[in-house]
């Protein structure tokens, strides 16, 4: 049986999650019966060996971990190879076999369906075996990495060999960096939007060819991982969120470690409160101030760290006035809270507080700001080790927690989430209009507004989390209704997903619409010259690909 992790805590957070799960029933790729598909798995398991090969029980590990479906979406089979040679092989025998493949890195893209196919009987192509750090630049600030390299390994990397570099890290550390980024996830820290660090890319295309993209496409170039520009159509970002091949390595930017460091947070007392809030947070990146991007969540998201709702309040159904104010008073907070920091020289860092003082009191009269600030001990950059904050790059578990917050008094049941993530203009009324809506579908479902604000200089990556016990028929029930609910009101509003749970990417794919759907039928002439067989399989995006050609898709995190 494959071990995801060597760290005990970490393999025992995997075994939790999806443990709680029973393996479901054993379902064939398309057009396979038991015979020619096992005719294609006694080849499979001559390239990677027996041991790393999943099936029967050891499929609990390749579910959805937090599903609003109890079936659908099974595995046939898992492989986890090592090494580039041994997924040329996998892809020739695929090919031939006509056995789709669903690719994952560590699968631990929880609240989006984790390591689940979005293709029923695909098999999936688990890449967490492939573990080297390749190559660490400390000038430069990058590194290149394979699918199964964690924010955890990183981190310890550089803290084992005192490089003076910070990884921006996720709420949770314990994903693949390369699988992150892929599907444009983000850390914290100036670095965070990782997507648009990407240095360049190894991508083993559905034929078994190698193609590397940026600078890397030129032999032997000292700018190979410096630099993801190219001549021509820049290719990258046809592998973010992809089918289109499968990506092995990865060159990312990372953070230099500053001389000082100041983690600084806002509380606004009020609901409305968040319109100036995201308007002083675009102001002071106008004026050049900020550095990093903004962490904005409500009471409960935030206080789902520290205690589950029924200790918060017996009453079933939303937090009630009451509740909220206890809670404010309790973590000396507001209904909203923002987590920002700064980066640099320490008198840098201390006038752009100035200044951040100098708005936020003008702009939000009710707000209340405070700091936290550190600074490198005998000239050397702060050594981030010593601070718990994921705005200084430290991984961590603790936000794993807010899966449970809905879970019944009794200590039954088991925790998860489902998010619906919006793009929303980074401009005050519209968050504040969109949140009241959300406000009222979710409430109407008899949950709360769980709200977490990513905010970016022009836009605003705004997740809404239904949070519930998964072993609840009712529950599940809920969910399915409230997402749908959330997704037609967005279709009313003009806002897309940028990111899908496999559940709903037909869904999402369809508010992408413009000229009869251009975009994706763009992208399927794509998948039709380069995966004719449709060997790696459904896109996270929804894209489908012409009549007859069946596929499934890369979820790499």
């Amino acid at each position: 049986m494959v071990q995801w992790y060597t760290v005990p805590e970490l393999q025992s957070h995997h075994d939790q999650a999806f443990g709680s799960r029973k393996p479901g029933p054993r379902t064939l790729p398309p057009g396979h019966d038991e015979s020619s598909f096992q005719r294609a798995m006694d080849e499979f398991k001559a390239i990677v060996g027996d041991e790393n090969v999943i099936v029967d029980e050891g499929l609990v590990n390749l579910r959805d971990p937090y599903p609003l479906f109890e079936e659908g979406f099974e595995a046939s089979a898992g492989l986890c190879p090592v090494s580039v040679e041994e997924i040329q092989a996998i892809l020739r025998v695929a090919n031939q076999h006509n056995v789709p493949l669903w690719v994952c890195s560590q699968g631990k893209n929880f609240g989006y369906g984790g390591p689940a196919p979005r293709v029923a009987g695909a098999i999936v192509l688990s890449l967490q075996r492939m573990k080297r750090i390749l190559e660490v630049n400390e000038k430069l600030a990058y590194i290149v990495v394979e699918p199964g390299v964690t924010f955890f390994e990183v981190c310890n990397h550089f803290a084992e060999n005192k490089i003076n570099l910070w990884m921006s890290v996720p709420a949770l550390g314990w994903g693949s960096v390369l699988g992150n980024t892929l599907d444009r996830g983000h850390g914290y820290t100036i670095s965070g939007d990782r997507q648009h660090f990407i240095g360049s890319m190894e991508v083993v295309l559905p034929s078994g060819e190698i193609l590397r993209t940026g600078q890397w496409a030129v032999p032997n170039s000292p700018s190979a991982h410096a630099c993801g520009n190219s001549f021509g159509p820049q290719v990258d970002g046809l592998f973010l969120q992809s089918n289109l091949g499968i990506v092995t390595k990865l060159a990312v930017a990372v953070d230099i470690a500053p001389a000082s460091f100041m983690d600084i947070k806002i509380h606004c007392p009020e609901v409305d409160d968040i319109a100036p809030l995201i308007d002083t947070l675009q102001q002071l990146d106008r004026e050049g101030i900020t550095q990093s991007h903004h962490m904005i969540t409500n009471i409960n998201h935030f206080a789902s760290h520290d205690t589950v709702k029924h200790q918060q309040q017996s009453a079933q159904g939303p937090l009630t006035p009451e509740t909220i104010a206890y809670l404010k008073e309790k973590y000396n907070t507001g209904y909203w809270r923002c987590v920002a920091a700064l980066y640099g020289p320490k008198d840098l860092v201390l006038a752009r507080w100035k200044r951040i003082q100098e708005v936020v009191s003008t702009n939000i009269p009710s707000g209340r700001i405070e700091n936290t600030f550190h600074e490198g001990e005998n000239g050397r950059p702060v050594d981030n080790t010593k601070i718990d904050s994921l705005y200084a790059g430290v991984p961590t578990m603790n936000p794993i927690k807010l899966a449970d917050y809905n879970l019944p008094a009794d200590g039954s049941g088991a925790g998860a989430h489902i998010d619906t993530t919006l793009i929303l203009p980074c401009e005050g009324a519209t968050v504040l209009a969109w949140f009241k809506k959300a406000k009222a579908i979710m409430e109407f479902a008899g949950v709360d507004p769980f709200i977490g604000c990513h905010v970016f200089p022009k836009y605003i990556l705004f997740v809404q989390e239904y949070v519930f016990d998964k072993t609840n028929p009712k529950h599940r029930e809920a969910g399915r209704k409230l997402i749908k609910s959330l997704l037609e009101e967005a279709k009313k509003n003009g806002f897309a997903n940028y990111r899908s749970h496999i559940q709903h990417m037909d869904e999402v794919q369809n508010l992408y619409g413009y000229n009869g759907h251009i975009y994706r039928r763009f992208v399927e002439t794509l998948k039709a010259a380069l995966d004719p067989n449709g060997i790696i399989s459904p896109g996270k995006q929804g894209i489908w690909p012409p009549k007859n050609i069946s596929f499934a898709s890369e979820r790499k995190e």
